[in-house]
């Protein structure tokens, strides 16, 4: 009896472990600064979706006529009420967020090196998927493409064609969920009475408006009161209210000197409190984030315009029960293939170089789908948030 042989070629091996990575991508996160990716996934937040132009979200923005009170047992029926009313009263609309893509080449030599060829297309593949979540947490905090950070020019990016700052190929950005017409009736850029953020106008749905906290110094003095009137301010039901707030370091670094000399805790506890990397204040989780740093982009006046010249610190809440990162599943439904890595093709050689590549693709977008007043940014018409760190 022969001797059972196989030949396991590269693309093969290439293909097996983009969709290890692809099926199970949390393994290719990093502790280089993924903070909201992390956080997506964590909370269940990133979802899998069939491949279409839009991720729609309905969204309740009424509630038909007021009801009317009554004696009972009247048999003439209750006088002059004039709310029960014949004409149907439309109270849903749809949130649009339109799916974009990104795509790269994975290239290895053609003749490959000696050894473990398994081990070494595994760490190339899990590299590229490194780059790729890098790349993305950039294109979400700042709204800057090819993973070139700049903190202090974070772009505005929506997320929907008719949005004022849609751009093709870039996914909604951190400064769009803030400032895409979030500000009713006003005269700039955030004017809601021509400009919609995701099909929706903040006129016609009051809870599409974010919530805008101002701060009682400029200094970070009084960050607690600043916090918690934010949170409580922004909060609506178990559901609808900020689970995580998101801040540069050098806030992230005031929290924690405040924390512990109010505290006056014990020095070993005081020593290892923020140590993880996280501190729990007012029932919600901050954080910080090494891609948020201080700018113009976060001195927010919601009543005449967006965005405003006094460089301020970003101190910002998030629901994670409102807003999710959508994938594009690159199998059918029904199929083994539910990545969200799309493998166009087989392996391919470059014209006149001595390396061949595998091409691929992935769809995504971020969306919200239960409003965003319950998102705060520290700042608003009155005070420009955050603008220095008291000693």
């Amino acid at each position: 009896m022969a001797i059972p042989s196989y030949d396991q070629s590269l693309d093969t091996m290439v293909s097996t472990a983009l969709e290890t990575y692809s099926r199970d991508p949390i393994n290719a996160l990093t502790d280089s600064g993924e903070k909201f990716l992390k956080a997506a996934a964590t909370n269940g937040r990133v979802f899998v979706v069939n491949d279409a132009e839009t991720v729609r979200h309905p969204i309740l923005y009424g509630h038909g006529e007021d009801s009317t009170l009554y004696v009972p047992d009247t048999v003439s029926g209750a006088a002059a009420v004039d709310n029960l009313g014949v004409v149907a009263s439309e109270i849903l609309t749809q949130a649009l967020f339109f799916l974009q893509a990104g795509t790269r080449n994975i290239n290895f030599p053609q003749s490959q090196p000696p050894g473990n060829l398994i081990d070494y297309v595994s760490t190339v593949i899990k590299a590229n998927m490194m780059k790729i979540f890098n790349e993305e947490e950039v294109l979400f905090t700042q709204g800057i493409a090819a993973g070139a950070s700049n903190t202090a020019a974070p772009i505005r990016k929506d997320p929907m064609t008719t949005d004022a700052m849609y751009s093709a190929g870039y996914p909604m950005s951190l400064s769009g969920l803030y400032h895409g017409s979030s500000d009713p009736s006003a005269i700039a850029d955030g004017d809601t009475t021509d400009e919609s953020w995701a099909n929706v106008k903040t006129d016609d749905v009051a809870k599409w408006q974010p919530h805008y906290q101002a701060t009682t110094s400029a200094t970070h003095a009084t960050m607690f009161a600043d916090l918690q009137n934010a949170i409580l301010g922004s909060s609506y039901s178990e559901v609808e209210r900020p689970t995580h707030v998101y801040m540069a370091l050098g806030s992230f670094q005031k929290l924690l000197s405040l924390l512990r000399a109010k505290a006056a805790l014990p020095d070993p506890v005081n020593t290892n409190l923020g140590k993880e990397g996280t501190i729990s204040f007012g029932g919600v989780t901050c954080d910080w984030s090494r891609y948020l740093g201080i700018s113009t982009a976060w001195d927010v006046d919601e009543t005449t315009d967006n965005e405003l010249t006094t460089a301020t610190y970003p101190v910002l809440g998030i629901n994670w029960n409102s807003l999710r990162l959508n994938t594009v599943r690159s199998g059918t439904p029904g199929s083994d293939n539910l990545g969200f890595i799309r493998q166009l093709g087989d392996m391919q050689v470059h014209a006149a170089k001595t390396n061949i590549f595998k091409r691929i693709e992935w769809k995504r977008q971020w969306s919200v789908d239960n409003g965003r007043r319950s998102f705060f940014n520290l700042g608003d018409a009155s005070t420009a948030g955050y603008t220095s760190i008291a000693s």
